[in-house]
């Protein structure tokens, strides 16, 4: 039986590139089964991935990867001790532990990194047996880079081991023609095995598979050695896996980790993909999605991604939000409950507010659906979704929440304006609690002053057009509008007539949108938002 691995649980850095004090001073990082990381571009994601592919593989640092030049690097781990290790585990470094923490410390003028379990000098070579194994795939990678061998590749990562198995039959006296010819005899022995596997992992995805090869070209022992691995499909003859699509060369990385993981049943071993989604269609999405899962049954997978479908399906518990503060990079951190609670209040999807440049949030349905429509007359293409709270949510929500899931939130209110021109108290206070809480509140204004809703933001004519009655005056800032509309339905069609808030409501402001007639604080109130979202100057 092979040997238990230890499990990570969390991690932090110091010093690695924009990694200065992540995740913040001595706070970790906890990594779950499925840990995911979001965030815009260059703000840190890849150097969390890296770094943690550095500590646990003993690679070498460069000048660069200090940061800001700083003299040290520090990368720890935190680890669970499997139950089935942990006498071994006790009898090789004196620690009786359910718990450890294992540092990887490099210097700025020595590009190797020095080990510590729990505080104490260790070294990489007595850790290494105990340290899960490692499959990283990159965001974009020459293919003919990944399928060469050596030991940072994915096909070598399958291949070495029955490398190193048949290595340890040979003998002092075996002729080197000998030991290549075994070793050859091995490799096409197990190379079957693969191609019958990587067939059955290709055809989940791609049915037209009727073939795969895998050809290993003499074996040089002192040199890498390239396997050409050729597809041939139901239309054509066996074509090079590098000539295909690169949504087929992505599909065939997670075939050999899902071969890998069938071949390694009972090793620990972290997946790590950088941006899992791209040259994939959204069903190929789904799929990858649900194979990373799969793996995470056993194992640990940390991904990075900008797709909506892997934010959806991921851990709320072990999901970061990070961005950029003065060049170093920060995590957002919220409790999954927490989350999981405003996800339900606002009816919405974790990449609604994980995803977005920021969040609009408004009363109900029929506010967003107007609002996406007076958009059509303004320069709007942020990638701000319009969310309903709903009014009895808006009382049990907690703006300091709101804002830690996504700094940029704004909240657009109806200001329940009364006859003389007076904000209701219950929303002066609703602008108070969110706004102490980091929320800014609008209310709907037109002609310089407040109205009581997003309704009264209408004309006379555009609701006359679109619903077929008269409206003898001006609609006064104060008026409740559906209810006119209602009465006015009432008065020429009978009682059965009624003004239906969202789907007339999305009308009118469409034939407002023709008319020209959305008022100009609608645009000013939006150009504000965007303005304290620093998506515009």
């Amino acid at each position: 039986m092979e040997l238990e691995r230890l499990e990570l649980k969390g991690m932090r850095v110091s010093g690695y590139r924009s990694l200065r004090e992540f995740p913040g001073g001595e706070e970790v990082l906890e990594i779950g089964g499925v840990t995911t990381l979001i965030g815009k571009n260059d703000v840190g994601k890849s150097n969390v991935l890296r770094a943690l592919k550095k500590a646990l593989k003993n690679e070498r640092m460069s000048k660069e990867d200090f940061t800001f030049r700083e003299d040290t690097c520090e990368i720890f781990l935190y680890f669970r001790v499997p139950k089935t290790i942990r006498d071994e585990f006790s009898k090789e470094f004196g620690i009786n532990s359910e718990e450890v923490e294992i540092r990887a410390r490099y210097r700025y003028t020595k590009n190797r990194p020095e080990y510590f379990l729990n505080g104490k000098k260790s070294s990489y070579s007595k850790l290494r047996k105990y340290l899960p194994e490692v499959l990283f795939v990159p965001a974009v990678k020459d293919i003919q880079e990944e399928l060469k061998f050596g030991r940072d590749t994915l096909v070598s990562e399958l291949l070495l081991p029955i490398i190193e198995k048949t290595s340890e039959e040979k003998s002092r006296t075996e002729t080197v023609y000998m030991l290549k010819r075994k070793l050859m005899d091995a490799i096409e022995k197990e190379t079957s095995k693969i191609r019958e596997m990587l067939k059955e992992e290709l055809r989940r995805v791609w049915e037209e598979v009727e073939e795969v090869s895998i050809e290993v070209s003499e074996l040089r022992l002192e040199k890498a050695f390239t396997p050409q691995i050729t597809i041939k499909d139901k239309f054509s003859e066996k074509v090079s896996i590098i000539q295909r699509g690169s949504g087929i060369q992505r599909h065939l990385f997670l075939c050999l980790m899902e071969i890998y993981r069938k071949m390694k049943i009972g090793r620990g071993y972290i997946l790590i993909v950088e941006e899992p989604e791209i040259y994939l269609h959204p069903g190929a999405q789904k799929r990858m999605c649900s194979l990373l899962r799969e793996f995470s049954r056993e194992g640990k997978v940390i991904i990075s991604t900008h797709s909506t479908l892997f934010v959806d399906k991921s851990e709320l518990e072990y999901t970061y939000l990070l961005s950029k503060e003065k060049g170093d990079t920060k995590v957002n951190q919220i409790d999954g409950s927490t989350l999981r609670k405003i996800l339900e209040e606002l009816e919405a999807s974790p990449s609604d507010l994980l995803l977005s440049d920021g969040i609009i949030l408004l009363e109900g349905p029929s506010d967003v659906a107007i609002l996406k429509e007076f958009l059509r007359a303004i320069d709007w293409e942020y990638n701000v979704p319009m969310l309903p709270i709903g009014g009895s949510n808006i009382e049990s929500l907690d703006p300091a929440d709101l804002h830690r899931v996504n700094p940029n939130v704004a909240l657009i209110l109806d200001s329940d304006l009364k006859e003389g021109g007076e904000i209701s108290d219950r929303k002066r206070e609703l602008k108070r609690k969110f706004e102490e809480g980091g929320v800014k509140v609008y209310f709907w204004k037109k002609d310089g002053g407040y109205v009581r809703s997003i309704e009264n933001l209408f004309d006379k004519k555009s609701i006359e057009e679109v619903m077929g009655v008269t409206i003898e005056r001006d609609i006064e800032p104060y008026e409740d509008v559906s209810k006119l509309i209602d009465s006015r339905l009432k008065e020429k069609y009978g009682e059965g007539a009624r003004y239906h808030k969202v789907k007339n409501g999305r009308k009118i402001a469409k034939r407002m949108v023709e008319r020209k007639s959305v008022p100009k604080e609608v645009k000013e109130i939006l150009m504000e938002i965007s303005r304290e979202f620093g998506l515009s100057v």
